[in-house]
């Protein structure tokens, strides 16, 4: 089990697993301190808290231990808020959190090049055999579902397109950039976890959706709450302040952010890539993935929507406990019915223990 640290779920106890009347009760009861219902007759809210209940139980009757996530308990401590930060001067320190490889700094010239053609692609991710190696798995994994194997990056590049195999592999070489954050405020492979899940879930809505492009989809939800790892690196006592109150006020980090440092992670997020000079497109979906209120476009709801999933149902996390139902609107415009959340969390777990078997190894828990 990963490394856990002072803010992590209390485990289950052997009484409970001994019982499973037990068991379920205190699993509805930890989910509910998570997921309050703000509506009892939101029938997709409703659908997605039951979804949340059976998974947890299924995690803990296959594995014995596991850990509730419950979130009303305030921590026996409490911190004195800092003062707030100045984005320009942690704007200035972006590169510490983690030594960006040379390659993604080579793929995201070449997203951004009009003239690059697919051998550019193919002859700056072949130079890299690892990056090769993990990007053919997943292009010939159940995720994609070709009838066929794919040997080369250029096959790869004629199935599914040189932007989004650049967007995968920028992707993919984050995963592996980020070193040394204090393990007692982010849990990596849970930080990864949730948002490898919230990707995965932005890809199927936008291919449900017919939404082109949705690999950029899937790049959008990896990188969602990157900025949280330099806050996590550059900023800890403003981290743990954050972590500590929204437990004790029963509230999500997101909410504490603004008054807290001054601006919101996906403000700091869409600075952070803008420095890395990302695609615009980019930018904007990591700025507007909690502007729900403001959204009239359903392609602007996509991450949103599959960021309070993966919280929902509790697929790691980025340092959120709590979960913020959304407006039954959202799901409207989305095209999503109680019938069509099943199916689609059901298409999303498969998905998850394929990216998470290529990412973490085959011993990586969702």
């Amino acid at each position: 089990m990963p490394q856990s640290s002072p803010l992590a779920p209390t485990a289950l106890s052997e009484a409970a697993l001994l019982h499973s009347d037990d068991l379920l009760q205190a699993i509805r009861q930890s989910v509910a301190e998570r997921f309050p219902l703000p509506d009892p007759g939101d029938a997709i809210a409703k659908s997605i808290f039951e979804l949340a209940v059976e998974r947890q139980s299924r995690m803990a009757l296959s594995r014995p231990g596991t850990a509730l996530r419950r979130g009303a308990a305030a921590p026996a401590f409490q911190t004195q808020r800092p003062p707030k930060a100045d984005i320009k001067k942690l704007m200035g320190t972006g590169y510490r959190m983690g030594t960006l490889p040379t390659l993604f700094h080579r793929l995201i010239e070449v997203l951004n090049e009009p003239r690059a053609g697919a051998d550019d692609v193919a002859k700056i991710i072949a130079a890299d055999p690892a990056l090769t190696a993990r990007l053919l798995k997943l292009v010939n994994s159940p995720f994609y579902g070709l009838a066929f194997k794919v040997d080369t990056i250029s096959r790869a590049i004629m199935f599914v397109g040189a932007r989004q195999l650049v967007m995968l592999a920028m992707g993919a070489t984050l995963l592996t950039a980020f070193k040394g954050l204090p393990v007692s405020l982010v849990n990596m492979e849970s930080f990864w976890g949730h948002s490898i899940t919230c990707g995965a879930s932005a890809r199927l809505l936008a291919k449900h959706m017919d939404l082109l492009r949705p690999e950029s989809f899937f790049v959008a939800g990896l990188l969602h709450d990157i900025a949280r790892l330099l806050i996590y690196a550059q900023l800890p006592a403003h981290a743990l302040y954050l972590l500590t109150e929204a437990r004790r006020q029963h509230k999500t980090v997101h909410e504490l952010e603004k008054d807290t440092l001054g601006f919101t992670h996906e403000e700091l997020g869409g600075e952070l890539l803008r420095q890395w000079n990302c695609p615009q497109e980019l930018v904007d979906r990591i700025l507007q993935h909690h502007r729900v209120e403001d959204s009239s476009l359903a392609e602007e709801l996509v991450l949103p929507a599959s960021n309070m999933l993966a919280q929902a149902l509790g697929y790691g996390s980025s340092g959120e406990i709590r979960v913020s139902p959304l407006s039954p609107l959202v799901w409207q415009k989305l095209g999503l019915k109680p019938e069509s959340i099943l199916a689609h969390c059901h298409e999303l777990d498969k998905d998850v223990r394929e990216l998470r078997a290529m990412f973490f190894g085959a011993g990586g828990a969702v």
